[in-house]
């Protein structure tokens, strides 16, 4: 799945680490999530399941509008270290042919909780966000807009799992940590922008053209403490850099009789660069280790789509096709560094990607779809470049994926409904696995590639029904399957739940008795698993208990000021996360979930 911020990518497709990127904006500064399922023509590799892209507030009334929000949390059994203070201010407005929007956050960010008050793994932070969108509107009804956000993200003190036990349980024990001695080099920081163009009608054409530019910078000071051997003080630094450009032309053709085409064709370009180094943080940053050599690639990508509509019929197809080059750079290059890779170019490689679909309209309330579309995922090329001595033996060649989905939309009155069936297979998936170079020899291994064949498939159904116009239900249903090649076994093996959903229920109702007065309770079930043979239990696999978690929210508008009062785990149970269940009882991610969090807040538009 690529996440894009305002149409830029902010995934981590080089290398998967931290994957903080989707979190560097403040999400009061959001005003729209567009959601894009499949592997389309339209965005090719990075994006195997769709996309998700978070659009950001713009400048919509003529007079000026003022956002202001400032809200806190805590974990209510032990609320010290534990709050989160956010602070929110933005303004806007649209006047003649400009608009703008400028906001700038503070967040005092606090560590985590469980139930009854343990720790879990999480750092104190503070971070700053602004955010900035300034429109033109030309004379042809063309627009020109700028888009940009910045994150700083300073790190605190850790909560880190020790190594060791609590007593009488298989839970891990999460505790304190001294701070690295260089913690104040610690950030996470973020830099996005976009440049747009759009005209409605160039000949004959609704043209859109943007280019679009990342930077992220994340210095890692941590403490990698166990109980056994007591601190392991860790640095790195790493950057990542992404400039692109996009652009895309439509047009329709009206062919009677309740006939139509759309075509869409254009051209992408991507630079993508990355590096992550292992750094003396007390002797200047200087590089001593290498985790991933600064690794370039470049992609260059046509594409074309098709939308033909006959009547009560609309068929789609496309296509889109890429060619990767790259490069590992001599950035902090030395033969002594023996993690290092030797610089020069990748070798080169290139794949097309199809996309079949209908929509059979049998009402004007209900669809019936199917589609066929390819993904690919880039395949950890900043992993692979670890170590190479001949880079021209490194190929970027995304690993592709088939997806088969059926399914139906329907509306009746006050009630809405979407189910879907779904099947997706690769032949070489993108994978990780601990190098076996290092058994035996260190605790914990680093990952390289791994390629091997997989299958998932799933249904997922959701349902909202107005009963009145104060109360309204809706509810998610998902259920998933996973499987992977097993190179030992010779067959497939079944993913655990840290891979795939065994079963997810979510209910939620909104009651509005007045029009100030609001609330909102949210229920979620996450089923028990049963995936795996007692023999595969024996062998380490892992399945998961079920568990219930509860929020729920009340709100109060006086003017133009909402007040908020929301609890998550409302009924503060003591659970380990299905995720974590996966690691296995005892094991060193085997820990609980958070405890209750109580959220106070206020949020005002003028």
């Amino acid at each position: 799945m690529s996440f894009q911020l305002n149409g830029v990518p902010v995934n981590e497709d080089l290398r998967q680490g931290s994957c903080t990127g989707p979190f560097t904006i403040n999400p009061f500064a959001l005003e729209k999530i567009e959601v894009v399922r499949g592997g389309t023509a339209l965005y090719g590799a990075g994006s195997p399941g769709g996309i998700i892209n978070v659009i950001t507030r713009r400048g919509r009334t003529e007079a000026l509008s003022v956002d202001v929000t400032a809200q806190t949390s805590f974990n209510t059994k032990h609320k010290t270290a534990t709050g989160t203070t956010d602070l929110y201010a933005g303004a806007g407005q649209r006047s003649g042919i400009a608009d703008y929007y400028v906001a700038a956050s503070h967040t005092d960010g606090g560590r985590a909780r469980d139930a009854v008050g343990d720790p879990l793994l999480s750092s104190g932070y503070e971070a700053v966000d602004v955010l900035g969108s300034f429109g033109l509107t030309l004379p042809d009804a063309s627009e020109l807009r700028l888009v940009t956000t910045f994150h700083n993200e300073n790190v605190g003190r850790q909560f880190y799992p020790s190594g060791a036990l609590i007593p009488a349980t298989r839970i891990a024990r999460v505790v304190e940590v001294a701070a690295h001695p260089q913690v104040d080099q610690g950030l996470d920081r973020n830099l996005t922008a976009t440049l747009s163009y759009t005209n409605p009608d160039m000949l004959g054409h609704a043209v859109s053209v943007s280019a679009f530019y990342q930077n992220q910078v994340i210095r890692q000071r941590d403490n990698f403490f166990a109980a056994a051997s007591g601190d392991d003080f860790f640095a790195s630094n790493r950057r990542n850099d992404r400039f692109g450009f996009r652009s895309a032309a439509v047009r329709d053709y009206r062919l009677g009789d309740g006939a139509s085409l759309k075509i869409s064709y254009g051209f992408d370009y991507t630079r993508n660069a990355l590096y992550r180094f292992v750094v003396d943080a007390a002797a200047n940053q200087a590089v001593i280790g290498v985790i991933s050599p600064e690794i370039v690639l470049r992609t260059f990508a046509p594409f074309a789509q098709g939308e033909l509509t006959l009547g009560s019929v609309t068929l789609t197809g496309g296509a889109r096709h890429e060619w990767y080059r790259g490069e590992i750079t001599d950035r902090s290059y030395s033969p002594t560094l023996g993690d290092a890779g030797v610089p020069g170019r990748i070798g080169t490689s290139k794949l097309t990607l199809l996309n079949v679909g209908a929509v059979y309209r049998v009402t004007d309330a209900i669809q019936l779809y199917a589609g066929f579309s390819q993904g690919a995922e880039l395949s950890q090329l900043g992993r692979a470049a670890r170590r190479i001595r001949n880079p021209a033996t490194l190929t970027p060649e995304p690993a592709t994926s088939d997806q088969y989905e059926v399914g139906i939309r329907a509306t009746h009155g006050a009630l809405r409904f979407n189910a879907a069936a779904y099947y997706s297979t690769s032949d070489s998936a993108a994978l990780l696995q601990a190098d076996p170079v290092c058994a035996g020899i260190t605790p914990i291994c680093p990952l390289i590639p791994l390629r091997s064949p997989q299958r998932f498939h799933g249904i997922e159904a959701d349902l909202a029904v107005k009963l009145d116009p104060r109360l309204q239900l809706s509810g998610v249903f998902t259920l998933q399957r996973g499987k992977v090649f097993d190179e030992g076994t010779g067959r497939y093996i079944n993913y655990a739940t840290d891979v795939v959903v065994p079963l997810r229920v979510t209910a939620r109702a909104d009651w509005t008795p007045t029009e100030r007065l609001g609330f909102g309770v949210q229920i979620s079930h996450y089923g028990a698993s049963s995936f795996f043979t007692p023999a595969q239990a024996g062998a380490g696999l892992v399945d998961t208990d079920a568990t219930t978690l509860t929020s729920a929210s009340a709100r109060y508008a006086i003017g133009p000021v909402e007040l908020y009062i929301a609890a998550d785990n409302l009924l503060n149970e003591s659970y380990v996360s299905p995720n974590n269940q996966a690691a296995g009882s005892g094991s060193f991610a085997y820990y609980r979930g958070a405890g209750r969090r109580m959220t106070l807040g206020m949020a005002a538009r003028f």
